[in-house]
């Protein structure tokens, strides 16, 4: 035993466990206490995180609604073309450091696959359209899927790619018989597969490019617009893609095409009278299917901060008289 000095009185037999007992307890408490620190952290950590992705979101909605503000306010609705307000970038600065940017596309720039539900369709048959699409873009065997898109979308239940086509499919379904509100409905449509909207394949080398008739990307040809029109939705002349307008007026016709997109380089169409009288026969087949205003706009906008991102995409629908309707909403992280 260890000596003491004094009137201290040596430590009981049990002094030494309850020592061990009471350091135990405290490295214990100590260990709780660490731990409820971390997780004060992480939550706080966590709350941030999720405070930030608000913020983000918060930012990239507004300058989208800010893109649309621009939008409604076009002040020439009788026209529509690349060099407008609307149609250019716009980028805004948020407190803490969030960058935003928003864009405005056209949405006519491209051929409206929902435009096979509509039972008007005056000129040329918007199936006889798809399958332009089809073949421009390097897609030979249109045939099964334009007739089984229609089928898909139209309101009526007779045709070879209903019901009882759909019944013995791996997930057996019913075409819903109105017009698609999402890209991945077009999966369901036989004939459609992911590998249909894949980049085309890059040309061999620098030395060759893709073919310019049967070369393009389906993705630059097509779009699925929201909404339920009463008549098909017209291509822009003044914004389509080479592809849609490939589309709309047919391979036969592409040293029209290519004419058409010189001539608008140096002046946005007014009208599409000029296509009319450059080629009187393929005008006349294009009613309903061409115009030079648009009524559908598709807005992309992102903001970013610290590496961080929030995404939005919105479908819009503008009336005749400026109004603008929201047709679809989507938000992400990109």
């Amino acid at each position: 035993m260890l000596p003491f000095s004094g009137n201290a009185s040596p430590l009981p037999r049990n002094a030494g466990v309850a020592l061990i007992l009471a350091l135990a307890a405290i490295v214990t408490a100590s260990g709780l206490l660490l731990w409820l620190q971390a997780r004060a952290l992480h939550r706080g950590t966590s709350a941030y995180a999720a405070l930030e992705t608000e913020h983000l979101r918060v930012a990239a909605a507004e300058t989208a609604r800010a893109a649309l503000y621009v939008l409604a306010a076009d002040p020439d609705l009788s026209v529509d073309h690349p060099g407008e307000d609307w149609a250019q970038p716009l980028e805004r600065d948020w407190p803490g450091g969030i960058h935003a940017w928003a864009r405005v596309e056209d949405a006519a720039a491209y051929v409206d696959l929902n435009n096979l539900a509509c039972s008007n369709q005056p000129g040329r048959p918007f199936s006889a359209i798809l399958r332009n699409a089809f073949t421009a873009c390097g897609h030979f065997e249109a045939d099964a899927p334009v007739d089984a898109l229609a089928d898909y979308v139209d309101a009526d239940t007779t045709g070879d790619y209903e019901a009882a086509f759909y019944r013995h499919a791996d997930a057996p379904l019913l075409p819903p018989d109105r017009e698609l509100w999402a890209p991945a409905e077009l999966l369901h449509v036989h004939g459609f597969s992911p590998a249909l909207f894949a980049p085309p394949a890059p040309a061999p080398d620098a030395r060759h490019h893709r073919d310019e008739l049967f070369g393009g990307d389906f993705r630059q040809a097509t779009v699925l617009l929201p909404d339920a029109p009463d008549a098909p939705v017209p291509v822009n002349l003044n914004t389509a893609t080479r592809e849609a307008l490939l589309a709309v007026a047919g391979i036969e016709h592409a040293a029209t095409v290519r004419s058409a997109m010189s001539l608008r380089a140096l002046h946005p169409f007014q009208s599409t009278t000029l296509l009319a009288a450059a080629s009187p026969d393929l005008a006349s087949t294009l009613e309903g299917a061409i115009d030079v205003k648009s009524a559908y706009y598709r807005v992309r906008a992102t903001a970013e901060h610290d590496g961080r991102r929030r995404s939005i995409l919105a479908y819009a629908r503008r009336d005749p008289d400026g109004t603008v309707h929201l047709l679809q909403w989507l938000e992400g992280v990109s």
